[in-house]
């Protein structure tokens, strides 16, 4: 805990990126566009943030992850993201086999988030596999990653495709479903990735909650602006945290607008722990973050509060995945 706060990091990733990802009868030419992309960027965040950790290209080494969140920062839970992008990668970007080895690794702080794809799979497969990953892997959540190559994509309101996925996910008791928004990887084109089509969904299932990572980047406005009309509508954090210290001013505004307009109570903490292992400094920083007065005068943002940092750090994530955090603090031992 930080502070007496509970820490719910709602970002961490069991990523290759190596040549062994490389798919079959693939050449291998976005799998390393995307890795020379990721070092540019992490190493552009590095200038003024904590450093980064290249050599995570490969999956981490499952007692170093441990030691990363858990002993060497204030982190109580985390949750291990599967990312399913699979169109040039051999098991897909971020295996769920590599995620849930590492929930099984800590399983009373790590739960699982899944993925599976609907039009690369077909939807009877990956109704299949949701099944599959819930009742033998354990995943509590799904994420989506809904663009994989040209004519390979879809839309989370598309009721043909999309809908018998939330449908699953009721039925198996999942409480959060998540989206890759914004930050396109490797060539995947920008606008596949806004998160307009996240509104019919979320109204059309309004008992569950739907996340959107990276605050839809770079169309955080319509992002915001969603996550302000429907309450089912969490915004999840990572990039937010590891872009702050390159660009402090431009990161505050966006929290403040998402303050202002959503709430803290749907506002999540993620760090993309491995790339950026050191996750302790961005949990320093929420936890002593304040609005500048100038910013709170002149766009009427919102003074950041003690009870907003408990949100964001943990309990609006534990919230929108159906986790009691009380009755978590009694299991690891944290209650007071």
């Amino acid at each position: 805990m930080k502070d007496g706060m509970f820490v719910f990091d709602a970002a961490v990733h069991c990523q290759d990126f190596s040549d062994n990802q490389i798919k079959p009868g693939s050449d291998g030419r976005r799998v390393r566009i995307l890795r020379e992309q990721l070092t540019g960027f992490i190493n552009l965040t590095g200038r003024r943030g904590p450093p980064p950790e290249v050599e995570t290209f490969s999956n981490p080494d499952l007692d170093w992850g441990n030691r990363m969140l858990f002993e060497e920062a204030d982190t109580d839970m985390a949750c291990a993201c599967s990312v399913p992008l699979f169109s040039h990668w051999r098991a897909g970007l971020g295996p769920v086999e590599l995620s849930h080895a590492l929930a099984q690794s800590n399983p009373m702080r790590i739960v699982l988030t899944g993925g599976v794809d609907p039009v690369y799979h077909g939807i009877d497969f990956a109704l299949r596999e949701m099944e599959r990953q819930a009742k033998e892997l354990g995943a509590i959540s799904f994420k989506f990653y809904q663009y994989q190559s040209r004519g390979c994509a879809w839309r989370a309101d598309d009721r043909d495709i999309a809908y018998p996925l939330w449908e699953k996910a009721i039925d198996l008791g999942i409480k959060m479903v998540q989206f890759h928004k914004g930050f396109p990887l490797e060539l995947g084109p920008v606008e596949a990735f806004r998160p307009n089509d996240i509104q019919y969904a979320a109204a059309d299932f309004p008992e569950l909650n739907f996340g959107i990572h990276h605050l839809g980047d770079p169309y955080v406005d319509e992002t915001i602006s969603i996550a302000s009309r429907l309450e089912n509508v969490y915004l999840i954090l990572p990039l937010w945290f590891n872009q702050y210290f390159l660009q402090p001013h431009k990161m505050l505004h966006r929290l403040g607008e998402a303050l202002l307009f959503v709430g803290s109570e749907r506002m999540c903490y993620g760090s993309e722990a491995f790339i950026w292992p050191h996750v302790q400094t961005y949990i320093d920083t929420l936890a002593n973050l304040e609005m500048p007065e100038e910013l709170q005068e002149k766009w009427g943002y919102p003074e950041i509060t003690r009870a907003m940092r408990e949100d964001i750090l943990g309990k609006s994530f534990a919230r929108g995945m159906g986790i009691d955090i009380e009755a978590k603090k009694m299991e690891l031992g944290l209650a007071a």
